[in-house]
């Protein structure tokens, strides 16, 4: 069961601007829950906030919204609020820190990908999670799309057999506008941002985790006239990734492109190929293309929002966007990234060193997976 003081979820929201509004809504528009407050350090962010929900939410009453303006009075939100949901959609870098605060507060979480720029972060949260009794969804809103759900079944039960190659791509045109561009607040460029997604629903999809990556990164960005734009994020990335169980596939994540948006990921076994791009197809080894379609399983979530509220109101058991995913996600994308900062133009990263570094080894990390998968967290 959920543990909802309110019978009408209490939401508050860290850093409404940008998607973050798009998911603020999400809730302000559900008929469980009631978006009572939200922190900002722009003030014309809680403006744009306030606006669209006298537009989108029936009998909102203007300027109900309890606002909090400044650095640090997210703080003040979560001690006076009486809070059931904290939404997290700050900028990259500020992730953890507002997630623990909100955790140890006693709030459920939703928070934007990534769910923290460092591995080591993400464990600690997840596990906070965990100790304290409380939901933490991750901001993956693919493991909500029929296309992804299909590819994730249809390897669980087997269709593939034994993953041994794949191509994870993504192009998308990614200038690092805004706080993206500075390194302070986003963690890294591309691959931390969007990139972030492609990464997840190939680990998620596959169950997987990283072994070695061998790439590099770049911060070149053309502008329309081809010129070359300086650029303090990493725009592109090309990787050559070694799976724990042996996979060998490429993991190829672009902002320098002109096409607008494109990812496909092609995941091949010993029994079979699993193509995801513009829908999704299945070729048995030595036979012919077929596509791949399950049923919607019933009581699935339809987004992250109604997994969070479902979790809380005790209507869902099951988390399909849960802590790990972030753990996974970060593990990998720490380890792209690292590989394009080393001396020489590619360079081979250790993930099991990676994390180490971090305090823990890989057998906390499947341990936690156990532990997760217990509580029906995925």
């Amino acid at each position: 069961m959920g543990t909802s003081k309110n019978d009408i979820l209490r939401v508050g929201v860290i850093g409404p601007g940008g998607a973050g509004r798009g998911n603020t809504l999400g809730f302000a528009t559900h008929p469980d829950a009631e978006v009572v407050a939200a922190a900002d350090t722009h003030e014309g962010s809680l403006d744009a906030l306030e606006n669209a929900l006298q537009e989108r939410v029936d009998g909102y009453e203007a300027n109900s919204l309890n606002r909090y303006l400044g650095e640090h009075e997210f703080i003040e939100m979560l001690n006076h609020e009486d809070l059931d949901i904290v939404g997290v959609f700050s900028p990259h870098s500020l992730h953890d820190i507002h997630v623990k605060y909100a955790l140890r507060a006693g709030c459920h979480v939703i928070v934007e990908k990534p769910m923290a720029n460092i591995v080591g972060d993400a464990i600690s949260i997840t596990k906070i999670a965990m100790g304290s009794g409380l939901h933490l969804v991750g901001g993956y809103q693919r493991h909500y799309e029929d296309t992804y759900m299909a590819g994730r079944r249809a390897i669980a039960e087997g269709r593939i057999g034994n993953l041994q190659k794949f191509e994870v791509y993504m192009a998308q045109r990614w200038g690092a506008g805004g706080w993206r561009g500075d390194p302070r607040f986003s963690g890294g460029g591309q691959p931390n941002d969007s990139g972030s997604h492609l990464q997840d629903i190939f680990l998620w999809m596959t169950g997987a985790l990283p072994s070695e990556v061998y790439g590099t990164t770049d911060m070149k960005f053309e502008d329309d006239d081809g010129n070359l734009v300086p650029k303090f994020v990493e725009i592109n990335s090309y990787s050559d990734v070694t799976l724990d169980n042996g996979a060998e596939g490429t993991i190829t994540i672009l902002g320098n492109t002109r096409v607008g948006f494109e990812e496909w990921v092609i995941l091949e076994g010993d029994e079979g190929t699993i193509e995801i791009k513009n829908g999704i197809r299945y070729t048995p080894k030595g036979g012919e293309a077929e596509p791949l379609t399950y049923p919607r399983p019933e009581g699935y979530p339809r987004n992250k929002v109604d997994q969070l509220v479902g979790l809380v109101k005790g209507n869902y058991e099951a988390n399909y966007t849960s802590g790990i995913n972030g753990v996974r996600t970060s593990w990998l994308t720490n380890s792209v990234l690292e590989a394009g900062r080393g001396p020489d133009a590619k360079n081979r990263v250790d993930c099991d060193e990676l994390i180490e570094r971090e305090g823990y080894t890989r057998q906390e990390v499947l341990a936690l997976i156990d532990e997760s998968a217990s509580k029906s967290y995925y």
